[in-house]
């Protein structure tokens, strides 16, 4: 029982840890990633509902990695349409940042070198105003960001702050505080790819209810296994242990429906939906492994006693007959 009581209280310990480490973690940037070399001299902006009354509202503020100048009477700069404004151009002290890396640079991870950029990573961050949070890693105000203008749209201009292209309107903040962070965007078909992160609540419930289940699960296997050797016996009723290991599993049913939560509030389309419910369940089947654990250990001990029982009718049944064939000579 020691043994049993030291490997518990580990795996508590254990699930304690990731709960601490597994929390969402939101950066203080909208990152976004592009393929090829059409973005190495055309740059990306969010338009969201601002005006001037806004109180980080400016007429103007251009701040592109590489001192990158866009004039003040540009069309990036003056777009206004139902409300929405470049967050580049009108939010205080936000700004871009560019990352290219190059095939020059990184040939030996490309079958073909030809010296254009690999991969173009783009990504705008929010402002941080010293004295208004005491968050280190921006992270209050990017929660505050995204719940105060809660939509966007992806614009794409060039050089001299032309508007080459606008994608839809996506949600900063969908359903659930599910937080906008990267985006993979096909800038020439036009086609965005939010990925959000999941709220901290959401991690953490997780994380609990898998430790939940999981330690309820292995205390009812090892006991139920403690009990089989100490009565030396099989045992052909499993009521307790059926009855507590569904208790036990009940949070993994939860999980279930956590997921498709957080799969519908992760997508923007039916097919997103189930493509991300999909990616999740694959991705988290750890949290339910304690389902099968306990069915494949009832499965065991019901298959092996059925075994020794047909072992002991046979030999019981060969043990009369032999006993009648004695009788009749």
């Amino acid at each position: 029982m020691r043994k049993t009581r030291f490997f518990i209280m580990a795996f508590v310990l254990v699930g304690i840890m990731f709960i601490f480490s597994g929390c969402a973690y939101y950066s203080d940037s909208f990152d976004f990633e592009f393929k090829g070399e059409y973005m190495a001299d055309k740059y990306v902006d969010l338009l969201i509902p601002l005006d001037e009354t806004d109180e980080f509202y400016t007429p103007y503020n251009c701040n592109i990695e590489g001192d990158i100048k866009i004039p003040e009477n540009s069309e990036i700069v003056k777009y206004n349409k139902d409300g929405f404004r470049s967050m580049l151009m009108h939010i205080k002290e936000s700004k871009l940042h560019i990352s290219i890396r190059d095939s020059e640079h990184y040939s030996d991870s490309h079958e073909k070198y030809n010296g254009t950029p690999s991969e173009i990573r783009q990504w705008i961050g929010v402002p941080y105003y010293e004295g208004r949070h005491n968050d280190p890693y921006n992270t209050e105000m990017f929660l505050e960001f995204c719940n105060k203008y809660k939509k966007c749209r992806v614009a794409v201009f060039d050089n001299n702050g032309n508007i080459l292209q606008i994608s839809k309107k996506i949600p900063i903040v969908s359903l659930g505080n599910f937080y906008l962070q990267d985006i993979s965007y096909n800038v020439e078909k036009n086609k965005i790819k939010p990925y959000y992160v999941t709220p901290v609540e959401i991690s953490i419930f997780t994380l609990i209810a898998w430790l939940f289940s999981i330690v309820g699960s292995i205390g009812c296997i090892i006991t139920l296994i403690v009990y089989k050797i100490n009565h030396n016996q099989w045992d052909r009723t499993y009521k307790n242990y059926i009855i507590a290991s569904s208790l036990f599993n009940v949070p993994s049913v939860l999980l279930i429906i956590v997921y498709i939560y957080t799969a519908f509030g992760k997508s923007l389309t039916i097919a997103d939906f189930f493509i991300n419910l999909l990616t999740i369940l694959i991705n988290v089947n750890v949290y339910v492994i304690s389902v099968p654990i306990t069915i494949l250990t009832l499965s065991f001990f019901v298959f092996r006693e059925k075994q020794l029982r047909l072992k002991t009718f046979l030999e019981e049944k060969h043990r009369a007959e032999s006993l009648d064939i004695s009788e009749n000579m």
